[in-house]
């Protein structure tokens, strides 16, 4: 019995050392490769496929200089910086400790912003360089009814890969807001998404101009109340005739725009009257005009293919075939059961005599031979910021995305800031309401039946 015990012992004493040794390697090994896996809910510590292109495909060298001694950096922060040079041997970080270098950073701020925080980047290429505060890594939202502020989203690979756009572009692409006919005016937040993605916004006034300025890289036209001029629509039709690039976002409650239907005509494009009304429940959320399209196949999309995009109250698009002028991509589109509603004032939501029937394309993107590009929209409230939120942000990357396609930048279609919180669920008013009578009918109603049987076999035996 001795013996056993003591091969027992042997044996126990000798597996705890081989896997305590397995252990220590294990932790070299992966210390030497410097391996890591993210575990966080988000993956917050992981850089989006849109960043590893765009570092994949970057041949410049660019440094982050951290304004931080590197013991003091925030822990999370300097784990997605790190996930840079992991990604790439062209980035490399230094960290500038204000105290050591106390006047290092006024090299590359711009006039007026004298003042730095502790823990901000610098990323620099050759002599272009943008300065990142810390205080913007995180995205924060204020709750009026608690009167307290939590933290949102964290923006700092969004910032850090839009910097990396800006330093590495030998130019910045002119992006031109069409003005002079009411139109809806950007939010502060879409206006900074654009800019970030290194687009300069201007506007522009064809009353002002004898054609549309030869530095336009794209032309938005965005929610207009008022038809164009006859003058207004010859200089955009002769502007997309070359490879000029047009995005049109319609108002849905707009009066008719004749002159401007002409110019879509131009591609096949025909702008439907009234708005949208989706008859069958799996493509609407809660209200018939808040539209869960059909996602269909293109640059544009292909990043949003398992996602919801929520179109409220918008126009719909129906389109000829293609030419050998052009090629016309429906983006998002309806069910066959959609129709468009005519008078816009009834009180009757059920589809009525004038009404005209579907489907409908929400929006297209229209290809050229001659290189111009097109991009329709039906509804100007897509961009809204409560209804972006609803779908976790997929409303933004949509029109972001557009606007990298018309420009032919692909590669930094949507890189978007990661949120902290839990993601909403989009569901459609068919999935609602199943759900609904599966968990207050459906469940409580096998759950009784099975007591039921099982207290009934017991009484049999």
């Amino acid at each position: 019995m001795n013996r056993k015990n003591r091969k027992k012992g042997l044996f126990s004493a000798t597996t705890v050392v081989v896997v305590i040794l397995i252990a220590i390697l294990a932790n070299v090994f992966i210390t030497k490769l410097d391996w890591s896996y993210d575990v966080s809910q988000n993956k917050i510590y992981t850089l989006s496929e849109q960043t590893k292109s765009i570092l994949k495909e970057n041949q410049e060298d660019i440094t982050f200089y951290v304004l931080s001694s590197k013991s003091d950096f925030n822990k999370i922060y300097k784990q997605i910086v790190n996930q840079y040079t992991k990604s790439s041997d062209h980035i490399k970080i230094e960290y500038k400790d204000p105290e050591n270098y106390p006047n290092f950073a006024q090299n590359y701020m711009d006039s007026g912003d004298s003042e730095t925080e502790d823990g901000s980047i610098i990323v620099v290429c050759k002599e272009k360089y943008r300065y990142l505060a810390a205080s913007n890594f995180v995205n924060y939202s204020f709750d009026y009814t608690t009167y307290t502020q939590s933290a949102d989203s964290l923006a700092l690979e969004s910032l850090l890969t839009e910097a990396i756009n800006y330093v590495i572009s030998d130019s910045t692409p002119i992006l031109y807001t069409l003005t002079g006919h009411n139109e809806t005016e950007l939010s502060d937040t879409t206006t900074g998404y654009i800019q970030a993605d290194n687009y300069e916004v201007k506007e522009l006034n064809l009353l002002k101009e004898d054609q549309v300025p030869k530095d336009c890289e794209i032309l938005l036209i965005n929610g207009p109340q008022i038809d164009l001029s006859e003058d207004d629509a010859k200089k955009i039709k002769t502007y997309l005739e070359g490879d000029g690039k047009l995005y049109f976002i319609a108002d849905a409650l707009a009066p008719d725009l004749p002159n401007l239907k002409s110019v879509l005509k131009e591609y096949g494009i025909t702008m439907e009257d009234g708005i949208v009304v989706e008859g069958d429940s799996n493509y609407y959320m809660q209200v018939q005009t808040y539209l869960l399209p059909t996602i269909g196949y293109s640059t544009v999309t292909s990043k949003l293919q398992n996602k919801n995009i929520l179109v409220p109250i918008s126009k719909g698009f129906t389109h000829g075939e293609d030419t050998d002028e052009y090629t016309i991509t429906s983006l998002l589109s309806t069910s066959d059961a959609a129709y468009s509603k005519i008078d816009t004032e009834s009180n009757v939501i059920e589809k009525e005599d004038a009404d005209i029937d579907g489907p409908f394309d929400l929006s297209l993107q229209v290809d050229t031979e001659e290189g111009g590009k097109l991009i329709v929209l039906g509804s100007v409230n897509l961009l809204e910021e409560q209804i972006d939120s609803a779908v976790s942000g997929t409303n933004s990357d949509f029109i972001l995305n557009g606007i990298n396609y018309l420009a032919q930048q692909e590669s930094k279609i949507s890189v978007r800031a990661k949120t902290l919180t839990t993601n909403q669920v989009t569901m459609s008013a068919f999935s609602q309401k199943a759900l609904m009578v599966g968990t207050t009918f459906v469940l409580p109603a096998f759950v009784l039946l099975a007591g039921f049987i099982i207290v009934l076999r017991r009484r049999r035996k």
